[in-house]
């Protein structure tokens, strides 16, 4: 088998495990597209719009059994079984959906595949984290974010490209993007197996003859060199105050008291997702349909959005390793404020002057979040928790994303279309 090294095993390591965030963007778009077309609505029995968005929002229920399973077992099972696990239980939801006759049979492929899903998000950034040098961990992970919003305007485009040909067999309409999503997951399982796992994973499981291989490998270095030797002496430090800590339980997230100050941490990993999710992204874009537009330029719009704010994640790419999170996160909250505020102002006026107001703000609003909150929540639980609790701070911040965006989508998703 071929043994890669250095920057083309790091390219590979991206290539399997941003595949399957794409496959997070992917699954969290597809769907949306779908909604008004009559065919796919006919299938599962022309539900409500209230049903439709339980539909679409129980996705994230199963998330939410994801980031726990992750949290309790993913430790255990390590970066590498984890994600693939989960890329699994996704092929599993998605071979599901796409056979579908009924909303029921729908519900279940979602709340499965988004079982996989919250694994997944759980433990992608996490091993990504671990298997860059310290000086790129922030331009991997806003890669991923960025390949996130890629792979929703990649179904969004789908969809709409699709549904607007309605070329043969109008079940192939809304089947096909279904299945699709099947291709991401079935590509991160192929590949991952001939991928080496976490380093800091393997010397944390007294595995630390493996770990120092898949470090000089990582680095392109041999193992007796000093930087290597530095990475090496860090888990060191980092596992032995661990093993001088308490205990960790479930129940001392709360009442721990050592000076790591755990329960801060994973607090910070928690209320960085709620804020995010409390910009309403998911849900900003229905509004496009607010501003005297038609519905068929409504639609093109919201994809033109979509492709915009994809490239506006390009920026934070290059700008967080050298600005900071925190910088990056402020100077983004500014522009949210000023720019929410005279979208409210374009939509409560009712001209044709504030209404193109509001787009353009709609549109700067979305690159905004691009640039800022889009990536910095993502990097910061890899980064900010002990190495023992890595998994669990990834988990809690998954699980206030899929928490929050469910409440999100089953309140707007119905406010939109009332």
């Amino acid at each position: 088998m071929l043994r890669l090294e250095g920057q083309s095993l790091q390219i590979a390591i991206a290539v399997s495990a941003d595949s399957a965030y794409l496959l997070f963007g992917y699954d969290q778009g597809v769907l949306g597209g779908l909604v008004s077309y009559p065919g796919f609505l006919s299938a599962i029995g022309n539900p409500s719009s209230g049903y439709l968005g339980t539909i679409v929002a129980l996705f994230n229920i199963g998330c939410l059994v994801g980031c726990i399973i992750s949290a309790f077992f993913g430790n255990r099972l390590g970066r590498k079984n984890t994600i693939m696990l989960g890329c699994l239980i996704m092929v599993i939801g998605g071979s599901i959906q796409v056979s579908t006759y009924g909303a029921g049979q729908l519900i279940a492929g979602r709340v499965i595949s988004g079982v996989g899903n919250g694994m997944n998000t759980s433990t992608v950034p996490v091993y990504v984290s671990e298997t860059s040098p310290s000086t790129r961990r922030g331009k991997s992970l806003a890669i991923q974010m960025s390949i996130v919003i890629f792979g929703t305007v990649v179904a969004y485009w789908l969809d709409y490209g699709l549904i607007r040909s309605q070329t043969g067999d109008w079940q192939v309409v809304w089947r096909f993007p279904l299945a699709f999503q099947n291709f991401f997951a079935l590509l991160t399982i192929i590949t991952m197996p001939m991928l080496p796992e976490s380093p800091r994973w393997l010397y944390s499981h007294g595995r630390q003859k493996q770990a120092i291989d898949t470090l000089s490998r990582l680095l392109f270095l041999p193992p007796d060199h000093p930087d290597v030797r530095l990475v090496v002496a860090e888990m060191e430090e980092a596992l032995t105050i661990e093993r001088n800590s308490p205990t960790f339980t479930f129940r001392s997230i709360f009442l721990e008291k050592s000076d790591i100050k755990n329960p801060r941490r994973l607090a910070l990993c928690f209320l960085l997702q709620f804020f995010q999710q409390f910009t309403r992204i998911n849900v900003i874009a229905f509004y496009s349909n607010n501003v005297r537009l038609s519905r068929e330029l409504s639609s093109l719009v919201a994809g033109l959005i979509q492709i915009a704010f994809w490239l506006s994640t390009f920026p934070p790419i290059f700008l967080i390793d050298r600005l900071g999170g925190r910088k990056v996160l402020m100077l983004g909250s500014i522009m949210l404020l000023l720019t929410m505020t005279l979208f409210t102002v374009g939509i409560a006026v009712k001209t044709p002057a504030s209404s193109r107001l509001a787009l353009a703000m709609l549109i700067v609003y979305e690159i905004a979040f691009g640039m800022s909150w889009n990536s910095v929540p993502w990097l910061y639980a890899p980064e900010i928790t002990p190495l023992n609790l890595r998994h669990v701070g990834a988990a809690i911040e998954c699980f206030s994303e899929w928490l929050f965006t469910f409440v999100y989508y089953i309140t707007s998703f119905t406010a939109t279309r009332c």
